[in-house]
């Protein structure tokens, strides 16, 4: 009898490591969404096509390259401007509502809501140690992706499998420069 207490303390082992993981995760989050500034890159994780390089500067103020040659774009607040051979024209479609997507604090609290993380064997990244997790979710659809955070819980790379939308593909999402003060966006 006297190993129940002992069983019973390793049946819950399991949902405490679960739930540590989704904390440590969720803090890496936080930290990017309270970040003032950002650079992230988007590419193919199978094939390593790289499809957009994005810098992001608080409140509102995004720049969006388009790895493929397409016209870099200037994104703030709800106005969007494209530079086009030099001049940059005003787009007319809400882009801040498809941009702002990135950092919707409603939509992260409720994907965090369905989100079931699990700790992997930590990896280095670019030379850099981190903690590698895996994680599904039901918001906005059923996803799975891997996450690599670095030191101070800051997300260094997120890996989302694309599912049938994205025809198998996995994208691939590169963090860096964090807080810098180097990112300034007219």
């Amino acid at each position: 009898m006297r190993l129940t207490p002992v069983l019973l303390l390793l049946a819950l082992v399991p949902g405490l490591v679960l739930a540590d993981a989704k904390a440590e995760l969720g803090t890496a989050f936080d930290k990017l969404l309270d970040a003032p500034s950002f650079r992230a890159s988007m590419s193919d994780a199978g094939s390593g096509e790289k499809y957009v390089d994005m810098e992001f500067q608080a409140p509102d103020r995004y720049r969006i390259v388009n790895a493929q040659g397409g016209p870099t774009m200037i994104v703030v607040g709800d106005q969007a401007q494209m530079d086009i051979g030099g001049r940059m024209m005003t787009v007319p479609v809400p882009i801040n509502s498809i941009v702002s997507a990135y950092r919707n604090e409603e939509a992260m609290r409720k994907q965090r809501e369905t989100m079931v993380v699990e700790a992997l064997p930590d990896a280095t990244l670019d030379g850099e140690a981190a903690k590698v997790y895996r994680y599904t979710t039901q918001h906005p659809k059923p996803a799975t992706a891997t996450a690599w955070v670095g030191a101070n819980n800051t997300l260094l790379q997120l890996e989302v499998d694309g599912g049938a939308a994205g025809r198998g593909k996995v994208v691939r999402v590169r963090y860096r420069d964090i807080g810098s003060s180097a990112i300034r966006i007219p």
